[in-house]
């Protein structure tokens, strides 16, 4: 049973280290590879390898969100509830017609999943919204912060892959935010 014991220790500690130990071997080789890396993210290249995501697509992706954006930073502030549902109302019809545009623009070969991803933050953004434009509407100011916040954390999820498309103009801002 011992032997055994020891012969079944061996073998999987054996592979465990062997998956852990899969980078590079040498000090060069690993210096090399983070030369590579920065190399690769200095000329706006995704890090993983992949070809950039098409120039075409990204200009166009650029120019509908810079669109969103202008529309989005013309909108006044307002400190009431009515004010703050009216202003969510028009920002979650901004956001519609944002979505509706990029939606027919053809995804970059070999990002098909984070295309996927796109629209299902676009997706939850506007859910978000109608309940943040709900909430002001019955006046419960609380419930639309808590909304709001919500609204801030698909932001930080949503902003680390369209930086990592090379949409930083698409990131999403304080000014596409109901409170």
């Amino acid at each position: 049973m011992l032997a055994v014991a020891a012969i079944a220790i061996v073998f999987f500690s054996a592979r465990l280290a062997n998956v852990f130990d899969r980078g590079p071997t040498t000090p060069k080789a690993s210096i090399s590879t983070v030369s590579e890396l920065l190399g690769r993210a200095a000329a706006g290249k995704p890090l993983d390898g992949r070809p950039a995501p098409d120039a075409h697509w990204v200009a166009r992706m650029t120019a509908a969100c810079e669109k969103r954006e202008r529309l989005l930073a013309a909108l006044p502030r307002p400190t009431t509830a009515s004010g703050i549902a009216a202003r969510g109302a028009r920002i979650l019809a901004i956001h519609r017609a944002y979505a509706a545009r990029v939606t027919s623009f053809q995804p970059p070969a070999g990002y098909p999943a984070e295309a996927r991803e796109l629209r299902g933050f676009n997706a939850l953004q506007q859910r978000i919204l109608q309940r943040v434009v709900a909430a002001a509407q019955a006046g419960n100011l609380a419930r639309a912060y808590r909304e709001s916040v919500a609204l801030r954390e698909l932001a930080g999820r949503a902003n680390v892959v369209l930086l990592r498309l090379g949409l930083s103009q698409c990131a999403f801002g304080g000014s596409g935010m109901p409170l």
